[in-house]
């Protein structure tokens, strides 16, 4: 089970969320593929950690959310998410996202 951590979607002046979303809420049973830590060299050596997200049909996830992990580290949704169902018989695995965290905040600057 995943923790979803939705910002409220005010802003003030700079940008920054103002109050709070709404209540975090799980989604699952997930299912998590890690991917190869690999290393950002924009501004210096950055150490990146992604995963594959599966969550089930239906589940309450937009790419603005954070993403806490059972052992309560912090991801963010990197990139979009997504629930493509097949073509042919309209069946689909779930929605998908991918999830990163870089460095010791664990939120993924772009």
């Amino acid at each position: 089970m995943l923790t979803v951590l939705r910002d409220s979607p005010d802003r003030d002046w700079q940008g920054d969320p103002v109050g709070a979303g709404g209540a975090p809420h799980q989604i699952g049973p997930c299912d998590l593929k890690w991917g190869t830590d690999t290393e950002d060299n924009e501004r210096g050596e950055l150490l990146v950690l992604t995963a594959r997200v599966t969550a089930p049909h239906g589940s309450d996830v937009v790419s603005s959310d954070r993403i806490q992990l059972p052992d309560g580290r912090i991801f963010v949704i990197d990139g979009q998410v997504r629930e493509t169902p097949n073509p042919f018989t309209g069946w689909s695995t779930g929605v998908r996202f991918t999830i990163a965290k870089d460095g010791s905040s664990g939120v993924r600057r772009s």
